[in-house]
């Protein structure tokens, strides 16, 4: 925010106040980032349960990731362990495991 507003704006005095301002706003926004991870993997994980497209086990490891992100006294492990569940599933729709083959129609 500082070095954009800095290079927008000609006449603009760098003040401290602004640092610590930008600092208390990059942490809640950075908490409410987590939220929407966290939403974003269990609406996931709900739709793997219902349509079977995810395996068992990684359904359930989204729904722990999930819960960890919104709990902040784990520290940075919600981080992790959502980036960890993410690189899963990217590996694993890369390799072809996750979801059905289409349905071909059949003529009439």
């Amino acid at each position: 925010m500082h070095p954009a507003t800095q290079a927008r704006f000609a006449n603009f005095h760098s003040d401290a106040q602004l640092g610590f301002v930008s600092l208390a706003l990059s942490g809640w926004m950075y908490r409410f980032a987590f939220v929407g991870m966290a939403t974003l993997i269990a609406r996931t994980s709900f739709v793997g349960l219902r349509t079977g497209i995810l395996p068992q086990w990684m359904v359930w490891a989204g729904w722990v990731c999930a819960v960890v992100a919104l709990l902040r006294f784990f520290g940075p492990l919600g981080g992790w362990l959502t980036l960890a569940w993410i690189a899963a599933v990217s590996v694993l729709m890369l390799a072809g495991m996750i979801g059905r083959p289409l349905l071909r129609e059949t003529p009439a």
